[in-house]
C-alpha cells in the first residue's frame, strides 16, 4: 500500500486545530465547551475568523465563539437556496466550496471567502485561487495579494472564476479585471477554457447489472490504484498522493481484468454529508467500450444510496463531448461552469 502520509508536508499530517479546515463563507457546525462537561453546537455561516474568535451568522443572529473553547468543528451541507431535488438546490458558490473540500491542495490559505491553493505541478484545481463571493478588499488589491502568494511559491497566479452555464468571463467582475491585467482565459489549454460542474441524483444511476464486473472499494490509497490512475494523467510523487488523500473522507474504487489481474478502471470518491464527489474516473484504453465506466458509476450510485447521500457532483472539461454525453445519460446536468485565468508570462 502506498504510504501517502509519509510524503505529505508536515502541515498536512499533524492538524491539531479543529477549525483548520473551516473556510469563510461556508456553513459549519462548531462544538463549543462552555465549562466543565457542558458543550453546545453552533451552526451557521462562518463570516469571519481571527486568531481568537470565529464569527458565525446563525438563525438567532451573529455569534462569536472563542477559538480556545472549540473542541470540534466541521463543514455541513449548504442550506438549500432554491426548490428542486437535492443536487439542484445548492448555490453556485456553495457547490464550488464543496468541490474544494473534495480536492484539497497541499498548501491552502483563505483570502476572505476566496481560497488560495497550491500543489505544484498537479492539476489546475489544486493550483488556482478559487473565486467565490465578493473580493475581501479592493479587487485589484486582492489580486495583488494572490499574485504575491503564488510568486512566493515560484508559481504564476491562476484564478478559477465560476459562473452560470454559458457565462462570459468578460462579464464577470473578477474575470473582466483579470483579462484587463493580461490574464489568459484557459492559459492556452482548451481543457481549461471551460469546465463543467455537473450534478445528478444518486437515485437516477441504474444499479449494477447481473453481469457487472466486481468492484473493489477501499478507503486507503494503494500502489496499484495509483499506478493505474497515473496511466491516464501526469502525477507528481508526493504531491499527488497528498491531494488524493487530503479530503475528510475518500474512497478508491477499481476494477481488475479477470485474465491479467491488473487494475483497468479506477475512480476516487470524496464523501461529504449529503453528497458524493466523483474524481479521476479512468478506464484503460484497451478495455474501453466494455461498459466498465458505466459499471464504476453504478457502484458510485449504490454507495451514495447506501450512505444516504442523495446528490453527486463531478467536473468535466467542456471539450470532452464523449464524457458529457456519458454523464448526461446517467441523469447528470450542468450546474455551473468555470474558467481558469492564468497570469501572463513576465
Amino acid at each position: 500500500m502506498a504510504d501517502a502520509s509519509r510524503d505529505r508536508p508536515s502541515d498536512r499530517t499533524e492538524v491539531t486545530d479543529p477549525t483548520a479546515r473551516l473556510r469563510e463563507g461556508s456553513r459549519v457546525v462548531v462544538r463549543q465547551r462552555l465549562g466543565g462537561r457542558e458543550v453546545t453546537d453552533v451552526i451557521g455561516e462562518l463570516v469571519e475568523r481571527t486568531a481568537d474568535v470565529l464569527v458565525l451568522e446563525t438563525k438567532a443572529g451573529r455569534v462569536e465563539v472563542p477559538r480556545r473553547e472549540v473542541v470540534a468543528a466541521k463543514p455541513v451541507p449548504p442550506r438549500p437556496t432554491r426548490p428542486g431535488p437535492a443536487h439542484l438546490r445548492v448555490s453556485l458558490d456553495d457547490l464550488a466550496r464543496l468541490g474544494a473540500e473534495g480536492w484539497v491542495a497541499v498548501d491552502e490559505e483563505p483570502l476572505g471567502t476566496w481560497l488560495l491553493r497550491s500543489a505544484p505541478g498537479y492539476t489546475g484545481r489544486a493550483n488556482s485561487a478559487l473565486v467565490v463571493g465578493p473580493p475581501p478588499e479592493d479587487l485589484d488589491a486582492a489580486i495583488d495579494r494572490a499574485e504575491r502568494w503564488y510568486a512566493a511559491r515560484g508559481q504564476r497566479a491562476m484564478f478559477q472564476v465560476n459562473g452560470p452555464t454559458g457565462f462570459s468571463v468578460a462579464g464577470d467582475p473578477t474575470g473582466a479585471r483579470l483579462l484587463e491585467r493580461g490574464y489568459v482565459a484557459g492559459g492556452g489549454r482548451q481543457d481549461w477554457d471551460r469546465v463543467l460542474v455537473m450534478t445528478g441524483p444518486a437515485s437516477g444511476i441504474p444499479a449494477p447489472g447481473a453481469e457487472a464486473p466486481q468492484i473493489e472499494v477501499v478507503d486507503e490509497l494503494t500502489d496499484e490504484w495509483l499506478a493505474a490512475y497515473s496511466g491516464g494523467r501526469p502525477t507528481v510523487p508526493g504531491i499527488t498522493e497528498a491531494v488524493l488523500t487530503g479530503s475528510e473522507r475518500q474512497l478508491f474504487l477499481s476494477i481488475r481484468d479477470v485474465s491479467s489481474d491488473e487494475v483497468v478502471a479506477v475512480v476516487r470518491l470524496a464523501l461529504h454529508t449529503g453528497w458524493v464527489g466523483v474524481f479521476g474516473l479512468w478506464v484503460d484504453p484497451q478495455h474501453r467500450r466494455r461498459g466498465l465506466a458505466r459499471a464504476v458509476m453504478a457502484a458510485v450510485g449504490r454507495i451514495a444510496r447506501q450512505d444516504r447521500r442523495p446528490a453527486i457532483y463531478l467536473q468535466v472539461s467542456g471539450d470532452n463531448d464523449a464524457a458529457i454525453t456519458f454523464y448526461e445519460a446517467l441523469g447528470f446536468t450542468v450546474h455551473h461552469e468555470y474558467t481558469y485565468l492564468v497570469q501572463p508570462t513576465p
